[in-house]
C-alpha cells in the first residue's frame, strides 16, 4: 500500500477533529478589510460623538470618512448645489431645517429640507433672468425665489407647494 492510498483512506473530518481538539485552536470568521478609495490605506472603524464611523488609517494625511451601516463602511450621499455644483450642507435654525451651499457667502442658495434630504422639487424658470425658482421658507410662510438672489429679486407666492404664477400684463 502506497502513501497516497494511505492518505485517501483517512476521512477529511479526522483532520478537522484533530485541529479542533487542540487546546489553543480558535475558529473565527476571517476579518474583512476595507480600503480607502482615496489613498488605498486601510479603513478603521472608530467611534465619534455621533456614533460609529469609518476613517482612513492615514489620517491626517487622508481625511476620508464613511458612515457605518451594519459594520460596513458606506459613503454618505452627497447633494450638490443647483447653481454652482458645490456640496450642500444641512443646516438648522431654531426648529427649521434646510440645505445651504457650502460656498456661502459667495453662493447664497438654500433648498428646503424634505425628511433629511434636499427637496427635489420640479424646476420652475424665472421669468426675470432665465434661471429657476426654488421654494424657500420665511417668517410669513413659504414662497418661491430665484436662485440668482440677490442679483435677481423675483419671487412668487406659494400655494400647496407650487408657485402661483403671475399673469403677464
Amino acid at each position: 500500500m502506497s502513501l497516497k492510498d494511505d492518505k485517501a483512506s483517512i476521512p477529511s473530518s479526522y483532520w478537522e477533529q484533530e485541529f479542533i481538539s487542540q487546546d489553543d485552536s480558535q475558529l473565527v470568521t476571517p476579518s474583512v478589510r476595507y480600503r480607502c478609495p482615496k489613498c488605498e490605506s486601510l479603513l478603521i472603524q472608530k467611534e465619534g460623538k455621533n456614533g460609529l464611523f469609518w476613517g482612513c488609517e492615514a489620517y491626517p494625511v487622508c481625511d476620508y470618512t464613511a458612515n457605518d451601516e451594519n459594520g460596513k463602511p458606506v459613503r454618505a450621499k452627497r447633494f450638490l448645489c443647483p447653481a454652482c455644483q458645490s456640496p450642500l450642507r444641512r443646516k438648522t435654525f431654531k426648529e427649521n431645517a434646510f440645505w445651504g451651499c457650502s460656498r456661502y457667502p459667495e453662493c447664497k442658495i438654500t433648498v428646503e429640507d424634505d425628511n433629511g434630504v434636499p427637496s427635489g422639487s420640479k424646476k420652475y424658470p424665472c421669468r426675470e433672468c432665465g434661471h429657476y425658482l426654488v421654494r424657500k421658507k420665511s417668517k410669513n410662510g413659504y414662497f418661491w425665489g430665484c436662485i440668482e438672489y440677490p442679483k435677481c429679486n423675483n419671487t412668487l407666492n406659494d400655494e400647496k407647494g407650487l408657485p402661483v404664477l403671475r399673469r403677464k400684463r
